[in-house]
């Protein structure tokens, strides 16, 4: 962005990339989405989703836990990783600590199990079943 144009120093140009990024891109522009599309993938309604959303963030501490993980790693990323590089390694273990916050069901483990009548799937039909062997 503009706001970041004519910075030599390379520290202050990072520091200023990270907290432009945790504190107006994530609450605003990165993680309602994701909830959105946790709320199109689960079938239930996008005011619920946005509803969750700010439950995380003011009940579960979502925020603080973007911020211990993404603000070090943007740091990081903006000062030592060259621009055209700049893919998003932690990626992984952020999808793992937002389904933990955003599945939060007060310790209790949730499982879906299908009553007696759930139709069974048929097995396959095997043409050449020696070849399993």
């Amino acid at each position: 962005p503009v706001i970041f144009a004519g910075e030599t120093n390379p520290l202050v140009l990072a520091v200023k990339m990270a907290l432009f990024d945790v504190i107006i891109n994530a609450p605003l522009i990165w993680l309602p989405p994701a909830y959105i599309v946790q709320a199109l993938a689960y079938r239930f309604p996008k005011r619920e989703a946005i509803q969750r959303y700010i439950t995380d963030v003011k009940q579960n501490g979502l925020l603080k836990k973007y911020w211990s993980l993404w603000l070090p790693a943007s740091l990081t990323n903006f000062l030592f990783v060259p621009a055209h590089f700049r893919v998003a390694a932690v990626g992984f273990f952020w999808m793992i600590v937002l389904s933990a916050v955003a599945n939060k069901n007060n310790g209790e483990l949730e499982v879906e199990i299908c009553p007696i009548d759930c139709p069974q799937e048929p097995e396959p039909k095997m043409d050449y079943p020696r070849a399993m062997e």
